[in-house]
This record gives C-alpha cells, sequence and structure tokens, in this order.
C-alpha cells in the first residue's frame, strides 16, 4: 500500500527548488543592498518606503488591482500586514547598521521560536515536543552571535532584532487570518492582494514621512532620527536604489517565494529558506570583494551558528511531518 501511494503521489516540479533557490539568493542580494544603502547614506524610512511601493506597483502592474479592491484596501488585517510588511524591512535595514547581513540573517532567525510561543500563548497552538525543541536549539545557536556584536551597538541591534521578529510575527498571523488572502487559490490572486496592501501603506508613509520633513524643516516638530529629512527624502542616489531594489528584489523575494510554496510546499520552502544566511555570507563576501561593503572579519561563532540553526529548523520541519 505505502509503494502504490508512493507511486501515485505527483512528483514535485524541479522548477519549484529552482524558484525556491532564486528566493533564497534574493534574500541574500537584499541583506547586501541594504548595507549598500547605509553606506550612500540612505534613511532606512525613505529608502524602504521607496523600494516597497515600486515593487507593489511591479505585482499590481502583472496583476490588475481588481474589481474588490477597495474592500480588500478597507479590511483591517489589510493594514497589519502592510505596516507589518514595512516595518519588517524597515528594522532589517537597521539591523544592519551595525553588523555583518550574514550576522543579521542570523540573528532575526529568532523570530522563529518566538513565534512558537506566541502561537501558543495567544492561540493556543502548542508545538510538538521535537518542535519545541528544534526552537530551543536555534535560540541557542543565535545567542552567541548578541556578544559578538560591539557593545556601543548592541542595545541598537537587539532592540532591531527584536522589532524586526515581532513585525515579521504580525505578518505571518495577519496574514493567516486576512479573508482574502485566505480564500485566494492561485500565485497571481496572492500577488494581487499583497500588492494591492503594500502598495496602499506605503503611499500613506510616504505621505507622512513628506509631512513630517515638511514640520521639521518649518520648525513645527523638533528634528528626529525617525523622520527624514526633505534632503533625505529627495537624495537621488536613496531613490534610484530603492527604485532597483523594488523592482527587482523584493518583487523577486514576492513572487518566487508564491510560486514556490504552490510547486513545492511551505515545508520545502521553510527548508530552503534555512540556508539563506549561508547564500547571505557568500553575496556578502562578493560585495566586499567588489567594493561595494565593507570586508567583514568572519566571526568564529558565524559558522557554528549556522549550522546550529539550521539544524534546529530541521527538527521543526521534520515535527511538522510526523504531526
Amino acid at each position: 500500500m505505502t509503494e502504490q501511494n508512493a507511486a501515485a503521489a505527483p512528483p514535485i516540479p524541479i522548477s519549484g527548488w529552482i524558484e525556491a533557490g532564486i528566493y533564497v539568493f534574493s534574500i541574500g542580494v537584499l541583506g547586501l543592498v541594504y548595507a549598500i544603502g547605509h553606506q550612500i547614506g540612505a534613511h532606512p524610512i525613505a529608502f524602504i518606503l521607496y523600494a516597497m511601493v515600486v515593487s507593489a506597483l511591479m505585482l499590481l502592474a502583472a496583476t490588475g488591482p481588481g474589481p474588490d479592491a477597495i474592500r480588500i484596501i478597507l479590511a483591517p488585517q489589510s493594514w497589519l500586514v502592510g505596516i507589518a510588511t514595512v516595518s519588517l524591512e524597515v528594522f532589517y535595514y537597521l539591523t544592519l547598521t551595525h553588523i555583518a547581513p550574514t550576522t543579521g540573517s542570523l540573528l532575526v532567525r529568532v523570530a522563529i521560536p518566538m513565534a512558537m510561543i506566541l502561537g501558543w500563548a495567544q492561540f493556543s497552538r502548542r508545538p510538538p515536543r521535537l518542535a519545541m525543541i528544534g526552537g530551543l536549539v536555534i535560540a541557542v545557536g543565535i545567542l552567541p552571535l548578541f556578544f559578538t556584536v560591539p557593545v556601543e551597538h548592541r542595545m541598537a541591534v537587539f532592540s532591531a532584532v527584536f522589532a524586526s521578529a515581532l513585525a515579521f510575527i504580525m505578518r505571518s498571523f495577519s496574514s493567516e487570518f486576512h479573508p482574502w488572502n485566505r480564500r485566494a487559490q492561485t500565485v497571481m490572486e496572492k500577488l494581487r492582494i499583497t500588492g494591492l496592501v503594500v502598495f496602499v501603506t506605503c503611499i500613506v508613509g510616504l505621505t507622512l514621512a513628506a509631512l513630517g520633513s515638511l514640520a521639521v524643516a518649518t520648525g513645527l516638530l523638533p528634528p528626529l532620527q525617525v523622520i527624514p529629512t526633505a534632503e533625505q527624502m529627495l537624495h537621488v542616489p536613496t531613490i534610484l536604489l530603492g527604485t532597483l531594489v523594488g523592482s527587482v528584489v523584493i518583487t523577486s523575494i514576492v513572487v518566487f517565494s508564491f510560486s514556490a510554496v504552490v510547486k513545492i510546499r511551505t515545508e520545502n520552502l521553510t527548508a530552503a529558506s534555512a540556508f539563506t544566511p549561508v547564500t547571505t555570507l557568500l553575496v556578502q563576501m562578493a560585495g566586499s570583494a567588489a567594493g561595494l561593503i565593507p570586508v567583514y572579519a568572519l566571526d568564529p561563532a558565524l559558522l557554528p551558528s549556522m549550522a546550529v540553526v539550521i539544524g534546529g529548523v530541521f527538527m521543526i520541519l521534520y515535527a511538522a511531518g510526523r504531526r
């Protein structure tokens, strides 16, 4: 019977694994671009909003807004997803202003055990015992890396990583309970919903950023780091780099993640994603060799932590498969 079921199971298309590989590689490139953005002095808010709105426009150009666009935009879950999506990128960008992309890519994996804890506490989703052990393994693998961050930047990095993880969790749960996202059956439909949600959020964000810049320029507000100045909003390298990363890198991440999930299932994409720190390290080394970013010293704790985190992810996936 087992052999018959195995024979009857449809083969997983190789194109799905290729798309998963492009997705993982694109995340590595994103870390490199964020490090470059810091080098050119791009303000996090301005840079991310430009990149995200361009990506959303690319998605909507391919899918169209659809007849129910207004209803999707006005749904409360849409604003939660949109705010969380933008916040995730902003805080990840801030993380990489003090540490190497590879270290940042590993540290933000703390979202995995955090999501398990919050899912259990908030939605009574008790993970299997092996999954809990896997989450603990990930936490143990990540913890030593915090002590490799220079003391003067440690609190800033910890805060940015924690905020990035919370934004990731909020986006995940909001997307899960989003009524249109739950009903979406095709990749194009999911891309349309994502495009609508992110586009409206970014337009509102850009409007608020511009008003904040104007208020600071006119003396209505004191200068604040969180509010980009008019010069930062109109900084040509920021606009150009944001347009490039939004149209190519972020759009690739969204498209190939959705498409890969349809073809190889979520658990296999998650398995592939476990190797994101590896691709990030390779892209980081290439970027340093090309002179795009500084040369980061390879900390001795980096590779062992990477192996431990990958092992923890596979423990969680194995536990999910057994369940």
